[in-house]
């Protein structure tokens, strides 16, 4: 079973009991209320272990966001949802919006809704979306949460526990875009500093889960283990390089890594891949040019990628295809230290 990142949620008769400008709302600590109340608490949970929620609902807005941020008993609020479509488009329209607002596919998503035809709409549509089946009684949507096979993970990281928080910040960057009509100076006004470990055991775990989750920015698809990760670190042969981004609208956490191959006078890049929710901000070139740059200061004569393409690193090969051809561009953006 794969794993999902990302949970669509419905709001009336899903997230609380009934509709917005039709009923009573029924959120309480009295059933029926307290049954979406409960759902609502295991969701959170989910979104605290690093689990994307949005929202996918028919209805209007202005009453909607009346009911979460007003209503005493919400446990979810604005800031748990990382994208937020409460519109009378089709659901399905609103899945593929919503994936391309936090640019993930949209094979990693699960949509919740209590209206069968709504899931079987996006069934149909997008068979690539889990649109498990809802049992009919709220005080079992807890039960049936636990019960889906899509959000169990051996090693919780840091970022994981993140995750949420990350896509909630880039709705503010997208906001503070607006601004500017001239990207670089948008990118200029983030104050981004990348943070470059070099051989560092302390975020094995994470590097380990890039490894195997990275996809379109990725030179070669090839997962490793925490074990083969340190090994790569002990070995005299190699080095093992990665990034942290942050800017002044929040952490970006672990975002980058790469695995070099040093013979006599030559790095070879064994491994290079960044995380996609970085795309577009220069962050890999400041984060190859940096590593270049310490190539050459060591003796390194020449420099070179070990690229493999896939069906989806097209990112990856665009990158690539430019710095052989060029010279690495220090974005004058970015702070590396």
């Amino acid at each position: 079973m794969t794993l999902k990142k990302c949970i669509v949620v419905d709001l009336d008769n899903t997230l609380w009991g009934g509709v917005v400008g039709e009923d009573t709302i029924a959120l309480s600590l009295s059933p029926p209320g307290s049954y979406f109340v409960a759902f609502q608490q295991a969701l959170r949970d989910l979104h605290d272990r690093g689990i994307i929620l949005a929202i996918n609902s028919r209805n209007n807005l202005d009453g909607s966001l009346n009911v979460i941020r007003n209503d005493p008993y919400m446990v979810l609020q604005e800031k748990h949802f990382a994208a937020v479509r409460v519109n009378w488009e089709s659901k399905v329209q609103n899945i593929q919006d919503i994936a391309k607002e936090l640019n993930i596919g949209t094979d990693s998503m699960v949509f919740l809704d209590d209206d069968p035809r709504n899931r079987a709409f996006v069934r149909g549509m997008l068979p690539e979306v889990a649109a498990p089946e809802m049992p009919d009684d709220p005080s079992q949507y807890v039960k049936f949460l636990h019960s889906l096979p899509y959000f169990s993970s051996d090693s919780i990281t840091d970022e994981d526990k993140m995750r949420g928080n990350f896509y909630v910040t880039e709705r503010l960057r997208k906001e503070s875009e607006k601004h500017f009509s001239d990207r670089t100076e948008f990118l200029r006004s983030l104050g981004i500093e990348l943070q470059i470990f070099e051989n560092d055991m302390s975020s094995v775990a994470r590097l380990s889960q890039l490894t195997a989750k990275t996809n379109q920015f990725n030179i070669k698809k090839q997962p490793y283990t925490e074990h083969q990760i340190e090994a790569f670190i002990r070995s005299p042969g190699f080095i093992v390089y990665h990034a942290r981004a942050m800017d002044k609208f929040g952490d970006h956490g672990i975002i980058a890594f790469a695995i070099i191959h040093r013979v006599e006078t030559h790095w070879q890049v064994e491994s290079l891949l960044m995380s996609c929710r970085v795309f577009g901000l220069g962050i890999e070139d400041a984060f190859v040019g940096t590593i270049a740059m310490r190539a050459a200061r060591s003796g390194a004569k020449t420099f070179g990628i070990d690229f493999e393409q896939s069906d989806k690193n097209i990112p990856a090969k665009e990158f690539v295809d430019r710095i052989t051809s060029d010279v690495i561009r220090m974005p004058d953006w970015i702070a590396c230290r």
